[in-house]
C-alpha cells in the first residue's frame, strides 16, 4: 500500500487513534505521545500491507502492539540482588494488563448472563458450593445445575472473544413518556415510567424483539438489574415474550410519525375552523341572549365558551362512534380498562394539559368541564392535587354553597381564579348553566357545529389511521384504527380552536379568565 494512501486514511481517524490511546492511559500528554508513536509504525509499515481493504485490522493491530510496547517501555523494573541470588519471576506489565483486561471481559460476560445460569455459577465457583447444594437450594436437579455450568463456560468463552459495544442509550437516554385513555385507576402505569429505565427498555424492544442481553449491551445495565424491570413491564402487558426474547407491546406515537401526520391533515381542520367560525357567529348572538350565570361576559370570552362547549360535544359524538364500531375497552391487568401508549418525545405534539369532562360531585347535583388546551396554559391550568376535594371545592362554587373550611383545596382554586368567595358564599369563576337549558336551548342551536366537528374528526382519524400502520411494528396493527380514533379526535378539538386564535377569529385572554371551564348544576 502507497504511503500516501496510508496517511489520508490516518488523517481522517487521528480523533479515533487519539481516544484508542485516551482509554488506555488516562493522560492527555500520554495518549498524544502514544498516537504519534502509532501514526509513525503504520506509515512505516504500510508498505508491507498488500489488501488495502485490510487497512483498519492492520492499524488497529499495529496500535495494540504499540500500546503495549508503550506499558512495557514506561513500566520498567530494577532490582538489586547479591551474590546469593538464584532467580526469581515476576510479571510483565503486558501481562499485568491483558491479565486485567480478561478480569474485565469475564466480569460484563457475567454480567450478561440471564438469572438461572448466573445465580448457578455464582454458588459454584464464588461460593464453592457443590452441585447437590447447588441443587437443593434452588430446587432443582444435579443434572440440570451440571448443565448450566456447563453451558456457562460456553457462553462465557465465546462471549469473552466477541467485541461488544454499549449502545446508544448507555451515555444518551431516551425520552418515553406514557399516556393512558380508559377508566378506572391507572396510578401503576403512571408511577412505573416515573424512572429512565422501564421507558427506555420500552423503546429498546420496540420496533424488532430483542434479548436481554441485547438490552444489557443497549442501555449499559447489567442483565441482574434488568430482570426486575422486565417482569415488571410483563406483568402490566407493556412488553411481551416471543421465546427468549421480549417486544413493546404498546403502541409508541413517533416524532417521525407525528410530522408525517401533520402535514397530511392541515388542510381538512384548516377548513373546519372557517365553517365552525362562520357558524358559530351566526348562532352566538342567541346564545349570549340565554339566561346562565356569565352572559354578561364580553363577547371574545363567551365565543370562547361555546366553541369550547361545541368541541365537548363533538367528542361526545365521537365517542359514541367510536364505542359503536370498535366495541368497548380492552381490560387492563391492574382491572381498570383502555389503553396504555406514549411518545418518544416530551409531549412535544400534545395540544392539552389535560382534559376533566363532567366531573361531578358524589350528590350527583352539579358537575363541571376543564378543557385545558395549550395555547391558553398561561391563563388556564387546572390540575386536581386531591381529586376528591378539587371536584367538592368546584361544584360547591357553582352550587353557590357556604365554604368549606376543611376542604384543603379551597385557597388553591381561589387563589387561581377558578372559584371566588365573597362573605363566606362561594361562587364559580366560569358560566354554570342548568341541565335543562343545556339540553334543551343549548344543544339544538350547537348542534349542527357538533355534528360538522365530529365528522372532521372522523376524517382526521382514518388518515391517522392509515399513516399510523407505517410507523408501528406489525404485530401491534390491529391496536392501529381504534388508538387513532381515541388519541387524535382530541387533537381536531385543539387544531381548530388554534387556527380560529392564529386567524384572529378568537383573542388569547389577557387576564386571569378561565375561558374553557363551565359548569351545570343538574
Amino acid at each position: 500500500m502507497e504511503q500516501e494512501k496510508a496517511a489520508e486514511i490516518l488523517t481522517d481517524n487521528i480523533k479515533n487513534i487519539f481516544a484508542f490511546s485516551l482509554s488506555r492511559l488516562y493522560n492527555k500528554s500520554e495518549a498524544e505521545d502514544l498516537t504519534n508513536d502509532i501514526i509513525y509504525e503504520v506509515l512505516k509499515c504500510a508498505h508491507q500491507l498488500r489488501n488495502e481493504d485490510a487497512f483498519y485490522s492492520f492499524m488497529w493491530r499495529i496500535a495494540e502492539n504499540t500500546f503495549k510496547k508503550h506499558i512495557r517501555k514506561s513500566n520498567i523494573r530494577t532490582m538489586e540482588f547479591d551474590d546469593n541470588f538464584v532467580g526469581t519471576y515476576w510479571e510483565t506489565p503486558e501481562e499485568e494488563y491483558l491479565k486485567s483486561e480478561q478480569l474485565n471481559l469475564l466480569r460484563r460476560e457475567l454480567s450478561l448472563l440471564t438469572k438461572q445460569y448466573r445465580e448457578t455459577t455464582i454458588a459454584y465457583y464464588i461460593y464453592g458450593k457443590s452441585c447437590s447444594e447447588i441443587s437443593t437450594s434452588f430446587g432443582i436437579s444435579i443434572e440440570m445445575v451440571k448443565y448450566y455450568l456447563f453451558k456457562t463456560r460456553k457462553i462465557l468463552k465465546e462471549g469473552i472473544c466477541m467485541s461488544r459495544e454499549f449502545g446508544k442509550k448507555s451515555y444518551d437516554p431516551g425520552i418515553f413518556r406514557m399516556d393512558f385513555w380508559g377508566g378506572g385507576d391507572n396510578t401503576c402505569y403512571w408511577q412505573l415510567f416515573n424512572r429512565k429505565l422501564p421507558g427506555n427498555i420500552v423503546l429498546s424492544a420496540y420496533h424488532a424483539p430483542v434479548t436481554i442481553q441485547e438490552l444489557s449491551t443497549e442501555l449499559g445495565v447489567a442483565v441482574v438489574y434488568l430482570e426486575d424491570e422486565i417482569e415488571l413491564l410483563l406483568k402490566h402487558d407493556i412488553i411481551k415474550k416471543i421465546g427468549d426474547k421480549y417486544q413493546t407491546d404498546i403502541i409508541i406515537f413517533t416524532e417521525e410519525y407525528e410530522k408525517e401526520l401533520t402535514n397530511k391533515i392541515r388542510p381538512v381542520y384548516e377548513k373546519a375552523a372557517e365553517r365552525f367560525d362562520k357558524k358559530l357567529s351566526e348562532v352566538l348572538p342567541a346564545l349570549e341572549s340565554l339566561d346562565f350565570k356569565g352572559n354578561d361576559y364580553n363577547r371574545n370570552r363567551l365565543k370562547w365558551t361555546f366553541a369550547n362547549l361545541t368541541m365537548v360535544f363533538a367528542l361526545n359524538l365521537s365517542d359514541e362512534i367510536e364505542r359503536k364500531r370498535f366495541g368497548d375497552y380492552p381490560p387492563l391487568s391492574n382491572g381498570s380498562y383502555g389503553f396504555i401508549f406514549g411518545y418518544d418525545n416530551d409531549y412535544r405534539y400534545h395540544h392539552f394539559n389535560g382534559l376533566y369532562i363532567q366531573c361531578e360531585n358524589d350528590e350527583h347535583t352539579a358537575y363541571f368541564s376543564v378543557e385545558n388546551y395549550r395555547i391558553i396554559e398561561k391563563c388556564q391550568f387546572w390540575k386536581p392535587r386531591n381529586w376528591n376535594q378539587s371536584v367538592k371545592a368546584m361544584c360547591d362554587a357553582i352550587l353557590e354553597k357556604s365554604a368549606d373550611t376543611d376542604n384543603e383545596m379551597l385557597i388553591s382554586l381561589i387563589e387561581e381564579g377558578f372559584i371566588s368567595s365573597k362573605n363566606g358564599n362561594l361562587s364559580a369563576a366560569f358560566p354554570v348553566f342548568s341541565a335543562e337549558t343545556l339540553s334543551d336551548t343549548i344543544w339544538p342551536l350547537l348542534k349542527p357545529l357538533a355534528e360538522d366537528i365530529c365528522q372532521s374528526m372522523i376524517e382526521i382519524c382514518d388518515i391517522a389511521a392509515q399513516i399510523l400502520k407505517d410507523f408501528i411494528p406489525r404485530a401491534l396493527r390491529d391496536k392501529t384504527e381504534q388508538l387513532a380514533f381515541i388519541h387524535h379526535q382530541l387533537d381536531v378539538m385543539a387544531f381548530i380552536i388554534e387556527t380560529m386564535v392564529k386567524e384572529k377569529r378568537l383573542a388569547l385572554p389577557e387576564n386571569n379568565e378561565k375561558p374553557c371551564v363551565f359548569g351545570v348544576i343538574k
